[in-house]
């Protein structure tokens, strides 16, 4: 690694120095230091912080590259690491990173703002799935690269794509995990989850899951208790999503709260899990019996544009905010067939929640029981 070409940089010549001797360190230490890791990635980031001419700036690109083919794989993954969340890195050295092994390539896949979308659809072509699930997990990405990572048709990076929240699928990628998610349930379920999914593939997809689980039943337990195929007709009837599906809890949805509850298996954590899978009916029984408030009751008040009496009762078993606004967005369904959500309401309500003290809550709770 030379530092000719810099005698004549005053601010940098001494990092320059700094990054020779710490990465001389690292390799007599030979023993994967992390205050080794520490000192060097220190040094590169102070280099990247000093502003250089152009000509300086590809010299130090050229150190840094020479300093990443040497350094060992743990050192190289903690300088991507490092990198990753800086907007300052030059792009040859971003690039270099990106197409080292997975476990090196993986924090600047997910995170760097440096690559564009040339640069990532040229990894999604020339790396393989373990670069495109990387890519998925971005914060943000295009409409190209979402239809090119769908299009690999690789089951973990659709996996990866379906669970990615802080993206929008777009209608080809969508068609694409679709098709995937009837004959994948790892698929399903995120896919399911997301709110841009339209209302003809939730029908068909919570159909297919459905015909799965009675297959299921009848062909590995051999079953014709009536009671066993009811709960797997309970369970379609509740993902279909179609009209007749009216969200109140079936007697055998309320004996599972009841078996639950005495199996001591009813908690928060639980019932966010069967909300989260699109189980809404299943969630009223669990949450009434966690609750102690009636059904009915539960099931009326998440019907109506401002739900106050499952933010009272929220209030009174110290639901945190972020779950009750959970809650409030997954049974969305029950107030708007087109799943659309109306801010103001929401507004509303989270002040009414804000505005209910626990003790006030608790009170009307006991009454209503």
């Amino acid at each position: 690694m030379s530092l000719r070409g810099f005698e004549k940089s005053p601010a940098i010549a001494p990092l320059l120095v700094r990054l020779h001797e710490s990465h001389k360190l690292y390799n007599l230490a030979k023993d994967k230091s992390p205050a080794a890791q520490a000192e060097l990635t220190g040094a590169v980031v102070e280099l990247l912080d000093v502003e250089l001419s152009p000509r300086e700036s590809e010299l130090l690109t050229d150190v840094l590259i020479a300093l990443a083919r040497q350094a060992e794989k743990d050192l190289r993954t903690a300088l991507a690491e490092r990198l990753s969340i800086l907007d300052n890195v030059p792009l040859r050295l971003v690039l270099h990173l990106a197409n080292d092994e997975i476990d090196v390539a993986a924090p600047v896949l997910r995170n760097s703002t440096v690559l564009n979308d040339l640069d990532l659809i040229y990894i999604i072509k020339a790396k393989g799935a373990d670069y495109w699930q990387a890519i998925a997990a971005r914060g943000e990405l295009s409409s190209q690269v979402i239809d090119m990572l769908a299009g690999t048709r690789d089951i973990d990076t659709a996996v990866v794509l379906s669970k990615n929240e802080r993206i929008c699928l777009t209608e080809a990628a969508i068609n694409i995990l679709g098709e995937m998610a009837k004959t994948n349930e790892t698929i399903a379920r995120p896919l399911l989850a997301r709110p841009e999914i339209p209302e003809a593939l939730a029908r068909s997809l919570y159909a297919h899951v459905g015909a799965e689980l009675k297959a299921y039943l009848r062909t590995y337990y051999d079953v014709g208790d009536e009671a066993v195929k009811q709960v797997a007709e309970d369970i379609v009837v509740e993902f279909s999503d179609s009209p007749s599906s009216v969200f109140m809890p079936s007697k055998h949805m309320i004996d599972a709260a009841e078996k639950f509850s005495l199996l001591g298996m009813l908690n928060m954590q639980v019932m966010m899990d069967t909300l989260q899978r699109g189980q809404i009916a299943t969630f009223i029984a669990f949450f009434a019996k966690y609750s102690g408030v009636p059904v009915a009751r539960i099931h009326d008040s998440l019907r109506e544009t401002c739900p106050k009496g499952l933010a009272i009762a929220c209030r009174a078993l110290g639901v945190q905010k972020p779950d009750f606004s959970r809650i409030y967005l997954m049974t969305n369904r029950m107030r708007s067939p087109e799943r659309i959500v109306n801010q103001h309401d929401m507004m509303e309500v989270l002040a009414y929640f804000d505005s209910v003290r626990p003790e006030v809550a608790q009170r009307i709770v006991r009454r209503s029981r």
